[in-house]
This record gives structure tokens, C-alpha cells and sequence, in this order.
């Protein structure tokens, strides 16, 4: 069996990293490319055999000379406040890899990372692909222009998509969202958070993620499909303030100043039905994986 090579882009952020990492070691040729700082060989510690530091965009992609059998799009922005670049990074970034793919003429399939978000505030405790699509951050329109972009590619150049709308995800070195921010609040003794902590998230740990984006490349896909990923539970936002408070043996009473209440959804919690079909679920506790992740703070920045 010949070895696979795959490209991921946004290769220098948290899920793309652990992705290669999984991937290598799975001896799957790994190559990157996406905006960053990475010096010299830097890239290779995190699986990859070869990087481009770069904007993604159809210059940048065809430096690549490359047969890849698949492409992971990790590349966007989860949270901004500029609503231009939010629309770059998450839209135009994936019409420049549509745009690319459609010009093979054996086409790598595509695996796009979307989000939970899009369905909004659902009456639905739990969420199924057929769950209707409601999506109330300038985020989750974002990722669901992008979701409409491969439905158009696939239907004009016949391009294999799958589509993860996932819950959301952590573990080790993730330095940015809600836990990181959590935890360097506590450190500091900060008590003031956003939103209500009545929030409702399906988490899924990093590890989880990686090894389903494996069975889906290794069981193959056609066409076009969506599938919502998570662990199937819920956490609300304040029971882990106060976990990781007791953890880090402080005493945090936190307040809630309700900021983005209106733009972010009340409860996600991803049905695990269809994700299950690839022979996956879900292995990891999330409080054995907070755990895993406030060891991980605690050395990284006491």
C-alpha cells in the first residue's frame, strides 16, 4: 500500500499540530502550510516533512508540487473582533483550497473543520446533522459560508468533502479559549468572566479528535458528507471555573458579566451517532483530560 501524503492547513496551530503528530506516527506523509513563525526545521518536531510559512492562497498552495491524497483545512480564527479578517481567514482561506483542489485532475478529498456553533440555540438537548442550522456569531455564519463553498465545489467539480462540526476541543498546549483563559484568570486571581457560566459545551479531547480524523482516512469517503463530533455530554462553563479553581487551590468566586451572551449559544452538545460509524468513540473523561491539561498549565507557566 502506497503511503499517503496529506496536507494540512493552519499547520502551526493546536489542532493541526496534533493531527501530524497522530498522522506520523501512523507513517503518513505529512506536509503543512499556514501563517506563523516557525524557523528552520521547526516544523518537524510537530510530524511534518515539509512547511510553508504563508498566507493561504492559491499562489502559496500551487508551491507545493505535490500528488496529496488529502487535504485537512484547519486554517481559520475562532474568535475576533474584525470582522473583515474573520471573513478572510475562514472563507476565503477555504474558497483558495476549493479553488485549488479544483484544478487536480485527481483530486485530493477535502476534510473541513467547522463548529458545533452553527446550529445556534437549538430546542434540541442534543445535536444531529439533521438539527436545523441557526448560527447567531459572526463565527458560526463564517464557518457555514465555508460549509456552503464545499457544497458548491462538490457539486460543479465533483470534489469528496467531509465536513467535522465539532464541539470543543482541548488538551495539552492549547493556548488560547476558554480553559487556557480560565486558567491564567485563577493564577492571577481574577475573578470576572464572560458570559452567563451557565453555558453549556460538548468537550472532546484533543487525542479523541485526532484518532477519528485517522478511521475517516483510513475507511475513505465520497461525495459529500457532515458529520458533528463531541463526546456526547455537556460541562456547563461554570462547574469547570470551579474545578480548575479547587485545582489550583484557590479560592475563586467567579462573577459573570454576561458580555456575548446574545452571539453564543445556550447549550452544544453533539449527538455521537454518525461519528460512531467509523469504528471511534470517544476515550477520554473530560475531567481526567482537564486534569491531563491543568498539569500541563502549571509546568508550562508557574
Amino acid at each position: 500500500m502506497k503511503k499517503l501524503k496529506i496536507l494540512i492547513t493552519g499547520s502551526q496551530g493546536f489542532l493541526a499540530r496534533n493531527i501530524a503528530l497522530n498522522l506520523k506516527e501512523k507513517k503518513i506523509h505529512v506536509y503543512g502550510i499556514g501563517r506563523g513563525k516557525w524557523i528552520g526545521n521547526q516544523y518537524k518536531k510537530w510530524g511534518y516533512k515539509k512547511n510553508i510559512n504563508s498566507n493561504i492562497n492559491l499562489k502559496s498552495l500551487n508551491k507545493y508540487k505535490i500528488k496529496f491524497d488529502y487535504i485537512i483545512h484547519c486554517a481559520g480564527k475562532v474568535i475576533g473582533l474584525e470582522p473583515e479578517d474573520d471573513f478572510q481567514r475562514n472563507v476565503l482561506t477555504t474558497q483558495s483550497v476549493l479553488e485549488y483542489i479544483s484544478q487536480i485532475k485527481k483530486k485530493p478529498k477535502l476534510i473541513l473543520m467547522s463548529t458545533l456553533a452553527v446550529y445556534g440555540n437549538s430546542k434540541e438537548q442534543i445535536l444531529t446533522e439533521k438539527t436545523r442550522i441557526n448560527p447567531i456569531s459572526n463565527y458560526a455564519i463564517n464557518k457555514l459560508l465555508a460549509e456552503q463553498l464545499c457544497r458548491f465545489y462538490n457539486l460543479k467539480y465533483k470534489i469528496d468533502i467531509m465536513i467535522l462540526r465539532t464541539g470543543s476541543l482541548f488538551g495539552p498546549g492549547l493556548k488560547r479559549q476558554f480553559i487556557f483563559d480560565a486558567c491564567t484568570k485563577i493564577k492571577k486571581n481574577i475573578n470576572i468572566f464572560f458570559g452567563t457560566g451557565e453555558e453549556i459545551r460538548d468537550w472532546l479531547f484533543i487525542d479523541d479528535m485526532t484518532n477519528l480524523i485517522f478511521r475517516i482516512i483510513k475507511k475513505n469517503f465520497k461525495n459529500i458528507k457532515i458529520i458533528n463530533v463531541g463526546s456526547g455530554k455537556g460541562i456547563k462553563i461554570k462547574d469547570i471555573i470551579s474545578y480548575i479553581s479547587t485545582k489550583m487551590n484557590k479560592n475563586i468566586i467567579p462573577k459573570f458579566n454576561g458580555y456575548g451572551k446574545n452571539s453564543n449559544p445556550k447549550i452544544l452538545i453533539s449527538s455521537t451517532k454518525e461519528a460512531k460509524k467509523f469504528i471511534w468513540s470517544p476515550r477520554k473523561k473530560f475531567f481526567d483530560g482537564l486534569d491531563l491539561y491543568i498539569q500541563w498549565y502549571k509546568k508550562e507557566y508557574d
